[in-house]
C-alpha cells in the first residue's frame, strides 16, 4: 500500500475516536416552510420512535437502544432532526468508520415527504463526512424502496451489492449504495 493511501487511512480511523463534532442548530427554510434543524439528543429518542412508527406502518426498525448505543458512540457521529412547529418530522443519522460515513438512518415523516428535507439531510450528512476526511459515504435501502433508491442515485449513490435478506421483516433484501466525498 502507498505510504501517502497509508497516512490517508490512519488520520481517518483515528478521526473516528477524536472529538465529536458540535452542530449548529439553525433555521432552514425548504420547499417554502421553516424548519429547525438540530443534533438529536437522548430525550428525543421516545418522539424518534413515533416517528419511525408513522414512517414504517407501525414498525420501530431501531429499538430505544439502538438509539441509546449511536448516540452516546465513542465512534465521530452525527445524528439530526427536522422540527417543523416543534415536533420532529424527519431525522438522519451517520457515524465514521475509518474513510467510511455511514448513514444509519434516515426517516421523514409521510406528510413531509417529497419536499426536499430527504436531500437536505443527506447534503449535511455529506458535509459531515467531507469534514471527517471521509473518502465515501454509504447505506442500505430496501430492494423495495423505489423513491429512497431514486433519491439515493439522484444524489450521486451507487449501487454495489445486493445484501441478501438484510431486513428481519419480511427477510427483504438490500442494496448497498455507495457514494464518494468530493
Amino acid at each position: 500500500m502507498e505510504r501517502k493511501t497509508m497516512l490517508k487511512r490512519f488520520r481517518s480511523a483515528f478521526s473516528a475516536f477524536h472529538h465529536k463534532e458540535h452542530y449548529i442548530s439553525h433555521e432552514q427554510e425548504i420547499a417554502g416552510k421553516k424548519y429547525v434543524i438540530r443534533e438529536i439528543s437522548t430525550d428525543d429518542i421516545k418522539d424518534l420512535l413515533q416517528l419511525e412508527r408513522e414512517v414504517y406502518a407501525g414498525e420501530t426498525p431501531w429499538p430505544r437502544s439502538a438509539f441509546l448505543t449511536e448516540l452516546c458512540s465513542r465512534y465521530n457521529h452525527l445524528y439530526l432532526c427536522v422540527l417543523y412547529q416543534n415536533k420532529i418530522v424527519a431525522f438522519v443519522g451517520g457515524r465514521v468508520f475509518f474513510d467510511d460515513a455511514h448513514i444509519t438512518h434516515i426517516a421523514v415523516h409521510p406528510d413531509f415527504q417529497k419536499s426536499g428535507i430527504a436531500s437536505f439531510l443527506l447534503q449535511e450528512i455529506e458535509a459531515f463526512a467531507y469534514r471527517q476526511r471521509c473518502q465515501t459515504l454509504s447505506l442500505e435501502v430496501r430492494i423495495s424502496n423505489i423513491d429512497a433508491k431514486r433519491l439515493y442515485r439522484k444524489s450521486g449513490y451507487e449501487a454495489k451489492k445486493r445484501l441478501a435478506n438484510y431486513y428481519r421483516k419480511g427477510n427483504e433484501d438490500a442494496l448497498y449504495m455507495v457514494k464518494r466525498v468530493e
